[in-house]
């Protein structure tokens, strides 16, 4: 089965189609415009609307938060149709079944009511409520190769994602982006700056080349055409967020969560990292446009503990987020960029335009006045 994007979801449906079909229950499957696609299910007298979600990875922390958005997708399609049960299931091509077993626990405490299912490209089944658990398999003894599973490195990987930042970033203030400032004439220079081996810098920058992105006839590295280069990162990153919605054990508001995160240092003891994103992260950047929207908090991992110490708690139900935490897809471009504004971990100012842009919530409202206020200014007309 051929590498998927997170949050689509094409051969992983015929999968799990095929897996009810083999013992004799009902499939259809429908489709709808802008959304996963979702299947009907019928046996055993039962019906259920399934939500089907699919991570590029088996981690945890990447499988959570998709089984969170899954539940209240099927939730809410069950709640339309009036007579179905609802059932979200995740799927990655390999998961390790304690990885498996975590997130069956996460739904058991979270949302008992929903049937769940943990499915991965090797044969591994794990499902937990109305009666799924029939269809539970373990998977087989022999491992996935590495190889199969293996990202091909491209312009925007994590850590060249990390390495543009520096590159733009060298004309942004440094309240809007923490980067380490130069300039930069050599890989060598760009590679010790950003942390980075040799040769990620040079492929990098082999990469920005070949794509007409970079300039050197002055001799430093300077973007160009960077309007493009932005038009093209966005739409590379451009996953459906899997954000999980919390809400206060006690009640509290936005600012007592901004106090809280500058109480935490936006780290935890063994290396995890948070930082307040989006919309509220473009307020305390003095770029905010839209109000009224839950602030997002980006985590290195999920991390039911770390939610309980900021007085947070996961919650499935529609209408009651009072925030949302997004695990950051791209960990080292996320975190190593964000600034420090009075002790608050912040997303840096081009992680939020390019978070924003496609938000429901007046998100291209807000990625236009950071493009129109910083960015033309900053970086050129286009």
């Amino acid at each position: 089965m051929k590498r998927m994007v997170q949050g689509e979801a094409p051969e992983a449906v015929h999968l799990v189609a095929d897996l009810f079909r083999r013992r004799r229950w009902h499939v259809r499957r429908v489709r709808r415009e802008g959304a996963n696609p979702q299947l009907v299910i019928e046996g055993e007298g039962k019906r259920f609307i399934v939500e089907l979600m699919c991570s590029a990875e088996g981690r945890r922390d990447r499988l959570i938060p998709l089984l969170a958005q899954a539940i209240l997708q099927a939730r809410r399609a069950a709640d339309r149709m009036g007579d179905a049960l609802p059932a979200a299931i995740v799927f990655a091509e390999s998961i390790a079944p304690p990885t498996a077993e975590g997130a069956i626990q996460f739904s058991a405490e979270y949302a008992p009511e929903t049937a769940v299912g943990v499915v991965d490209g090797r044969g591994l089944r794990s499902f937990r409520g109305h009666g799924l658990e029939v269809f539970n398999a373990a998977p087989p003894i022999k491992p996935l190769p590495a190889a199969s599973v293996r990202r091909l490195p491209d312009l925007f990987s994590d850590l060249n994602q990390w390495m543009l930042k520096i590159l733009l970033g060298q004309a942004l203030p440094e309240g809007l982006i923490s980067v380490p400032r130069g300039p930069f004439r050599t890989a060598v220079q760009l590679a010790e700056a950003a942390g980075v081996s040799v040769m990620s810098a040079s492929r990098f920058l082999h990469g920005l080349r070949r794509s007409g992105f970079l300039d050197e006839s002055g001799g430093r590295y300077q973007i160009v055409r960077w309007v493009d280069l932005l038009e093209r990162w966005a739409v590379a990153i451009e996953e459906k967020a899997a954000d999980v919605p919390v809400r206060w054990i006690i009640r509290r508001d936005a600012a007592w969560l901004e106090s809280a995160l500058r109480a935490s240092g936006g780290k935890r003891e063994g290396g995890a990292r948070w930082v307040l994103g989006l919309f509220a992260a473009a307020d305390v950047l003095r770029f905010g446009f839209v109000s009224g929207v839950a602030p997002h908090i980006y985590m290195e991992r999920f991390d039911p503990e770390v939610l309980s110490q900021l007085g947070l708690t996961p919650v499935l139900e529609e209408g009651r987020a009072d925030a949302y935490v997004r695990v950051a897809p791209y960990p080292e471009a996320v975190f190593r960029a964000a600034v420090n504004r009075d002790g608050l971990p912040v997303s840096d100012i081009l992680q939020v335009w390019l978070d924003v842009r496609q938000h429901p919530a007046r998100g291209r409202e807000q990625a236009e006045v950071i493009w129109r206020r910083l960015l033309v200014p900053a970086l050129g007309k286009p």
